[in-house]
């Protein structure tokens, strides 16, 4: 059977379809307290994705955890399962159209004269937003586990596992949208506030919590109010056209609260959508579409906010402490077995993560000689394996190296962050001081003052080995000493 092109109709029917299909999960959403807290769970796992995507990916898959592309999970080293069916989305395809005459053409329709003159600002031009029909792949419909890899690897920034270890780390990120937001948090409410949790005063764009509440309590009710505060303040009111009424705004907020608590793991037992049957009463599509919308706008934007700032944090924590920089980089790079040599935990780490080598490396140096880095006055070394310290450059460089042998060494220059490297004797260099000249990791000024470091240390080794010859000959063969000089 020959295969028949598509015509712009056959497209258009398949638009409307699927947006027939996103309208009746749209309504299917608000029906119940637990039918709205499902999709909520849904939209913590998808922020990322337009409203409408969303509603689409769970319409056609249920349960999913994280889709992308045929071409990004190619990019990842894994490979869609044969057979599998895409999920349908929406992908925009903005189209310039250029004027001729009393007609508007789509560039594609324009000649190349029309195209270079309207390059040339001499023809009028417009854009429309379209939107054709894309395509999307689960990660259960890959071969993805087969591989060992999980949805937080591949998704390190869109997804995350496990719950928030401290809720003051939370409550610093939760500060820093607060800051971003011109949103004052007092340090106490205005007024007694009784069982109310916290408050948003619109007029003064500032956020009080209930003293009484407990730390954990202040980080799910400090997303609610941020919420109110970015969604109900006066210039967003105003933009909106029409003010919501408080119950409207209470159930928007804690949509958005839930979503963000269901992303991080946080307990959503006590979230109550109590107003979700009230709301919903008179209420056409266009408006619960839009009510999401600003649901969805908010929540990604807090829960990507949030991620950067843990994350500094947590890189600020390993950088602080060896120890946990180099758990860190052994678990990114998979090397759970005890006692591994270093020169096959470099191997994994190559794999995985080459460019943590330096900071693994680096990390151990610190860890193993507890020294302070920062107090040298001249270019140290360490060899890794050969001492627990640092010594200066040209003795710790002055050894015989197996001609099979890794070699990792960690160089501190003085006022400059240390270089940690290594590399194989025989394939890439004789020794760390030829390795360094050969990766040109420092500068021409450096390397001249280690070149002289390490020819002051072989002039100073013949010396020495001089001194042991006279000292045996004068000794047994009554050699004057004269005959012996030294450079």
């Amino acid at each position: 059977m020959a295969y028949k092109k598509k015509t712009r109709e056959d497209y258009q029917k398949e638009v409307q379809a699927l947006t027939d299909k996103m309208e009746t999960q749209l309504a299917s959403h608000f029906v119940s307290q637990e039918s709205i807290k499902e999709h909520l769970d849904f939209m913590s796992r998808f922020h990322r994705y337009s409203t409408r995507n969303m509603l689409l990916i769970e319409e056609q898959f249920q349960g999913a955890r994280a889709v992308g592309s045929y071409a990004y999970w190619e990019k990842q080293g894994v490979q869609v399962q044969k057979g599998e069916k895409g999920i349908k989305i929406f992908v925009p395809s903005p189209v310039t159209f250029i004027k001729r005459e009393t007609d508007w053409v789509a560039w594609k329709d324009a000649t190349k004269t029309e195209q270079n003159r309207a390059k040339e600002g001499s023809l009028p031009t417009w854009k429309a937003m379209y939107y054709k029909i894309g395509h999307v792949f689960e990660y259960t419909q890959t071969d993805a586990r087969e591989k060992g890899l999980e949805v937080s690897e591949l998704f390190a920034s869109y997804h995350r596992n496990g719950s928030i270890r401290e809720a003051e780390s939370f409550r610093r990120a939760l500060n820093g949208i607060a800051e971003t937001q011109d949103v004052k948090i007092l340090d106490q409410p205005l007024s007694e506030l009784g069982t109310a949790k916290g408050c948003f005063y619109p007029e003064l764009n500032a956020i009080a919590l209930n003293p009484r509440n407990s730390d954990i309590e202040n980080v799910t009710v400090l997303i609610h109010e941020l919420a109110h505060a970015n969604l109900h303040n006066l210039e967003r009111n105003e933009e909106r056209g029409i003010e919501l009424n408080p119950h409207e705004q209470e159930f928007q907020a804690e949509m958005v609260a839930y979503t963000v608590a269901a992303h991080f793991g946080l307990s959503t037992d006590e979230f109550s959508l109590s107003y979700l049957a009230n709301w919903t009463q008179g209420r056409d599509l266009r408006d619960k579409e839009d009510l999401l919308y600003e649901v969805h706008q908010t929540s990604g934007h807090f829960i990507r906010d949030i991620h950067t700032a843990l994350e500094k944090e947590q890189i600020l924590e390993r950088e602080a402490s060896p120890i946990k920089m180099i758990e860190y980089i052994e678990q990114t790079a998979q090397v759970t077995e005890h006692g591994l040599p270093l020169a096959e935990r470099l191997e994994r780490i190559m794999q995985h993560s080459p460019e943590d080598v330096g900071a693994y490396l680096t990390s151990i140096a610190k860890q193993d000689t507890q020294q302070d880095l920062s107090s040298f006055d001249e270019p140290m070394m360490l060899v890794h394996g050969a001492t627990d310290f640092f010594e200066p450059f040209a003795k710790a460089n002055d050894r015989d190296f197996d001609e099979h042998e890794t070699v990792a060494y960690t160089l501190v220059i003085p006022g400059e962050e240390p270089i940690s490297q290594h590399f194989r004797i025989l394939d890439d260099a004789m020794g760390p001081y030829h390795h360094i000249l050969n990766t040109e990791v420092v500068s021409k000024e450096t390397e001249q003052l280690l070149e002289k470091a390490w020819y002051d240390e072989m002039i100073s080794t013949e010396d020495r080995d001089l001194e042991k010859v006279r000292q045996i000959v004068t000794r047994h063969s009554n050699v004057p000493e004269q005959d012996f000089r030294s450079r």
